[in-house]
């Protein structure tokens, strides 16, 4: 537990100053340049899945430690190849540091509610792999076809979150935000099904990925356009917050369905959450068009 908790602390600590950094990279197509940075965090665990798949099932799993080394390599290549520019990472010095309360510009209970309607949205995108492995292991399949099928919903996230990158316009960060949990809910209405093949179950991934996590990314940009002076802040609450809190409420859900032996009615569950999401973001504010106009002007040119 205490590796795990140490393993999640370095991970959500880098990820928001990191999606600040990939916005800055691109800031007149902040959307595109969220969607590729969290094109690559999605296709990370797209193969995480098959790999660790393939080494349980061949070495058990206690030789998962030998990947680390690796990691620990490709990461400092590719800090030295790929390190973005300096002046991203400068900081004005006569500027005293912003309080919480200035970078949200006053709206906390705003921020709140955000980080509510984020965690309502992210929960399918936390418990679909872990109802997949309950469902498929009842079933006595092996860890290699479990993180295959996993894999199949997670590559499937990353084509949504690339199509997000190269496709998406700016200034309907919020209409996604609405439509796309709407668009989850029959898909959970099938998957729930008792009777559902596995065939069927693995086909569904697909759109699923592409609607609820691929379009996680105009989420993100959504919070940046929201609090421009607390970029930072913004990324936390729908990159950090949102997920854990999204965990927290799939965890409750998904432990209850597999205690009582039918993780798939879980799926039934999440629709709640889909609903509650979809209404919320229809209540949240929208973004200035004046600078979204700028933007497509920018982009045009």
């Amino acid at each position: 537990m205490c590796g795990i908790v140490t393993g999640g602390v370095g991970i959500g600590s880098f990820h928001p100053e990191a999606a600040v950094v990939a916005g800055a990279l691109i800031p007149e197509r902040r959307t595109r340049s969220l969607s590729l940075f969290m094109f690559g965090g999605a296709m990370g665990l797209a193969l995480g899945p098959i790999a660790c798949g393939a080494i349980v099932t061949t070495w058990g799993l206690k030789s998962v430690w030998i990947l680390a080394p690796l990691y620990a390599g490709l990461i400092l290549i590719l800090h030295y190849v790929g390190k973005p520019p300096a002046k991203l990472f400068e900081r004005d010095k006569t500027q005293k540091p912003q309080s919480l309360y200035h970078m949200l510009e006053g709206k906390i209970p705003l921020a709140l509610f955000l980080f509510m309607v984020c965690s309502l949205r992210l929960v399918p995108n936390m418990a679909m792999d872990k109802l997949i492995s309950f469902i498929l292991k009842d079933q006595n399949v092996s860890a290699f076809q479990i993180g295959l099928v996993q894999s199949v919903f997670l590559f499937s996230a990353s084509v949504g979150m690339l199509l997000m990158a190269f496709r998406f316009k700016s200034g309907h960060e919020k209409a996604f935000m609405i439509a796309c949990p709407l668009l989850g809910i029959p898909l959970m209405l099938v998957l729930g099904w008792e009777g559902c093949p596995t065939w069927l179950m693995t086909l569904l991934l697909v759109p699923s990925g592409l609607v609820l996590w691929g379009t996680s990314p105009a989420m993100v940009s959504y919070s940046h356009q929201l609090f421009p002076k607390g970029g930072g802040v913004a990324s936390a609450i729908t990159m950090g917050m949102a997920w854990g809190g999204g965990g927290m409420i799939q965890a409750k859900i998904t432990s209850h369905f597999v205690s009582l032996g039918a993780p798939h009615l879980a799926f039934y569950a999440i629709i709640p959450c889909l609903l509650l999401a979809a209404i919320g973001a229809s209540a949240l504010p929208a973004l200035s068009t004046e600078s979204n106009q700028q933007n497509e002007a920018l982009e045009t040119a």
